[in-house]
């Protein structure tokens, strides 16, 4: 028996000995297959054919083994971000190989910002002579937009187009939590802050309605002015159409001057072969911008270098997985780059909504310190509102795209109170004991008291007064004009100009081009930060329970058909932590498609 024990345990040990040997082996394997660069070859009169049809971000970070194994493969199309699109058209513009681009537009997710700095580049590429051409089966509005920059736009014949305009779409939760039996007690800095709403409302309040419809149509109206230059349309007549919908078919399109033609897709081919003046029968390759992407160099040359930090996500305190700006990780990312002598300047790239006003402030002192050393720029995304705008204000300069979303500079508290369901409806009954008479300040079974909730307000104002003070400090303005274009408030990146809370009006490479100029640099390489995570230490932060709650809920929702929601799961989860205020912007801009498919 003892004999069978001691062969069995010297088994186990071999087998976990191999499990974590196979471990350290694969996960090593990852590593050399994420840090190689494979060979790709791109043959002469080739065509970059740009897809786009994937969630577009400011840059991958995929600390997945699996996909650092499949990148290995030259063959494998996975996503790639703004950066490297940005990249990809600009370095195609100079590479005789590339003969033109084709847009294959059918779907993509992406905020107005990120769409405008790819169009603005494409305009920057048909500077060369070479050509555009975007075909779909069917175009809605951010595709159109991004369709109309091109040379000659193509649709299927039996296709569609939608011009109805944008819609800002609220959700309120407050009938679900009522029948649930939570109320949520509410506590907030500025009249505009508007996230609260959707778990104290059923409708919109007549300030976050009026802030709503002036952004919105702002966004509406940037893009407008885009599609009528291209297009030779006037904007009252795009907008015109936009309300009347008498357009329907593709030919009305085609008659109006949005589409160039109804071809199909081999004919759309011909077309293309003809502007380059090759034979019908004559193949021409091919290039996916993830392909091509894969073939370009390091940016720029010489020994100095321009840093660009990515922030991208709700901003959240301590350790992250990636997917948020979390405080340590961000602010330990700020510090290398300012004790990085090679590093002259920095371009702080942010497309956040928010999150705790507390690791806003952390990531705030690290930004500061590094602005006193060195020329801070930063780079508004889609979004740089509430707390994302917070980070960004210590910057010599701050760069927005026109429909950037930005401001939102309120702050504000949200506390449960599940009596209801816990006792009435679930039967729970809770017992206190505690040692002074507010121990139990922010219990999720009742109401604050009149006290209580005074002195959480105090809290939210002191909040609030910091954050103005940071907007005062960074902005060289007062507190009270700060004030006056504050309270919640949100503002697109040329409103936003206009009040103070902006400097210039570009994008990414715009913001490098004046921290070039700022740190006197003719020539230098762009170094992006922070480092993808580790594939062994993500493993660790789960193997110790530091997995984040929200990757947890958005990967369940995924999985269950609620995935649109999960972002409303993530804010009770968030707001219900104890003395949790959060700087947070409201809600986003989607886009309603009807498609007949």
């Amino acid at each position: 028996m003892r004999f069978l024990k001691v062969v069995l345990a010297s088994c186990l040990g071999y087998i976990l000995a191999a499990v974590v040997i196979f471990g350290i082996f694969f996960f090593m394997i990852a590593g050399i297959a994420s840090s190689a660069k494979p060979e790709v070859n791109i043959p002469t009169n080739g065509v970059l054919n740009m897809k786009l049809n994937y969630p577009i971000v400011d840059r991958i970070q995929d600390n997945n083994p699996f996909a650092a194994l499949a990148a290995f493969d030259p063959s494998t199309q996975l996503p790639i971000g703004l950066n490297d699109i940005l990249q990809s058209i600009d370095e195609a513009k100079k590479d005789d190989k590339i003969k033109g681009i084709i847009l294959d537009l059918t779907t993509f997710s992406s905020g107005y910002a990120k769409l405008t700095e790819i169009r603005n580049k494409l305009e920057e590429f048909k500077e060369s002579g070479k050509f555009v051409y975007a075909y779909a089966d069917y175009y809605y509005y951010p595709t159109y937009y991004m369709a109309s920059v091109a040379d000659s736009i193509f649709v299927n014949p039996e296709g569609q187009m939608s011009f109805t305009g944008m819609v800002a779409q609220v959700t309120f939760l407050t009938g679900a939590l009522e029948k649930l039996g939570v109320k949520m007690q509410v506590v907030r800095a500025g009249k505009f802050k508007g996230a609260v709403e959707a778990y104290t409302r059923k409708d919109l309040s007549p300030e976050n309605r009026k802030q709503i419809e002036v952004y919105i149509n702002s966004v509406f109206n940037e893009t407008l002015v885009k599609i009528s230059q291209a297009r030779g349309l006037s904007i009252d007549k795009l907008k015109e159409d936009a309300d009347k919908l008498e357009m329907k078919s593709v030919q009305d399109f085609i008659a109006g001057g949005y589409i160039d033609a109804a071809v199909y897709r081999d004919q759309f081919y011909s077309a293309m072969k003809v502007r380059m003046g090759v034979d019908d029968n004559q193949k021409v390759p091919l290039i996916s911008e993830q392909k091509y992407a894969k073939s370009l160099g390091t940016q720029g040359s010489g020994s100095k270098r321009i840093a660009v930090v990515y922030a991208n996500g709700d901003i959240v305190g301590g350790k992250g997985d990636g997917t948020q700006i979390a405080a340590d990780d961000m602010a330990a990312t700020l510090k290398k780059v300012r004790l990085d002598d090679k590093i002259k300047a920095v371009v702080f790239r942010i497309d956040s909504r928010g999150g705790s006003s507390l690791a806003s402030d952390i990531i705030w002192r690290e930004a500061k310190l590094l602005a006193a050393e060195k020329p801070l720029i930063v780079s508004m995304s889609d979004v740089a509102a509430s707390g994302g705008y917070y980070i960004a204000t210590p910057a010599l300069k701050i760069v927005a795209e026109p429909t950037t979303i930005t401001g939102s500079i309120g702050v504000f508290g949200l506390i449960p109170n599940a009596s209801e369901l816990l006792k009435d409806k679930i039967g729970l009954d809770f017992e206190f004991v505690g040692t002074s008479k507010h121990s139990d300040i922010g219990r999720i079974d009742r109401d604050l008291t009149e006290e209580e909730r005074a002195y959480i307000e105090s809290i939210i104002d002191k909040i609030y007064d910091t954050f103005l003070s940071r907007v005062a400090e960074g902005r060289k303005m007062t507190k009270e004009e700060v004030h006056e274009i504050a309270q919640g408030r949100v503002w697109t990146g040329v409103m936003a100009k206009e009040v103070g809370l902006v400097d210039e009006l570009g994008g990414l490479e715009d913001a490098i081009k004046i921290a070039a100029e700022e740190a006197e640099l003719t020539e230098f390489k762009i170094k992006e930060y922070p480092k993808a995570i580790d594939p062994i230490q993500v493993l660790i932060r789960k193997m110790n329970g530091d997995a984040s709650l929200q990757t947890q809920i958005k990967e369940l929702t995924k999985h269950t058909g609620f995935e649109s929601y999960s972002k409303y799961l993530i804010d009770l989860e968030r707001f219900g932590t104890k003395h949790s205020v959060q700087a947070m912007m409201p809600y986003d801009i989607t886009v309603k498609n009807y498609s007949l498919r």
